[in-house]
């Protein structure tokens, strides 16, 4: 299979699943303002990250290595995107969950009170389980998943807006300078042949992503200093 093949089926890590929330009704509008907070970059390089680690384990290089160079190259890139913003770990606000088949935690209210450049890789709506849910909405919510994972979000919110489903969108961020250093180690000990410490550093990276509200990245895109900006990385060859 192709580096695009993998990437178009990993770029669709969106979906639903049920979760304890506060929830409201989504319309095809706010779908596309929920995912507008998405860092496509980020999004990508994500989705290179789950590639490469997936190929080290099924030993194929030459997709591994791919998807480990357009990893470090999307992240330089992504120094530039306006969806960063900058926030102290213990000021973030968690989600009520982190979702179903997703690593990473909640962030913590103990973390130091340092600021973290975040970068917004991945969202998801989740479904409230508060109340019983009808056949028809349960329908609704498979057909959300599959519609969501082929990318066609504005459909899977018209669908669940008229089941009348409730959900909360949930945002995955990931720290951008951890997470960068992470997928450029990776890059390093493939290229040396060292590939269980290359899938041990992309599983850092996987899970230090922190899930959060989505108020977390309202009016806090401006960065207030280029010191905090990751270093740039420059691929493995």
């Amino acid at each position: 299979m192709t580096i695009r093949a993998f990437l178009t089926s990993a770029l669709m890590t969106a979906a639903v699943c049920a979760q304890p929330a506060f929830a409201a009704p989504v319309t095809a509008r706010q779908v596309d303002q929920d995912f507008g907070r998405l860092s496509q970059e980020g999004l990508r390089a994500f989705a290179d990250v789950d590639v490469a680690r997936r190929a080290i384990i099924g030993k194929d290089q030459k997709i591994a290595t791919d998807a480990l160079a357009d990893a470090n190259q999307t992240l330089t890139r992504a120094t530039q995107d306006n969806r960063q913003f900058l926030k102290a770990e213990n000021e973030l606000h968690p989600a009520a969950a982190v979702p179903a088949g997703h690593t990473g935690k909640l962030p913590s209210a103990t973390a130091a009170a340092d600021p973290v450049l975040w970068l917004p890789v991945l969202g998801q709506y989740v479904i409230s389980s508060e109340e019983k849910q009808s056949p028809g909405q349960q329908q609704a919510i498979t057909e959300a998943n599959d519609l969501l994972k082929k990318g066609k979000a504005k459909a899977a919110a018209e669908g669940l807006e008229k089941a009348g489903v409730d959900v909360q969108f949930v945002l995955a961020i990931a720290p951008q300078q951890a997470f960068t250093a992470d997928v450029y180690r990776a890059s390093v000990l493939l290229e040396g042949g060292k590939t269980d410490e290359a899938v041990a550093a992309l599983t850092e990276a996987q899970e230090s992503l922190r899930f959060v509200s989505e108020d977390n990245v309202l009016g806090t895109a401006t960065k207030t200093s280029t010191s905090s900006q990751p270093a740039q990385q420059t691929p493995a060859q």
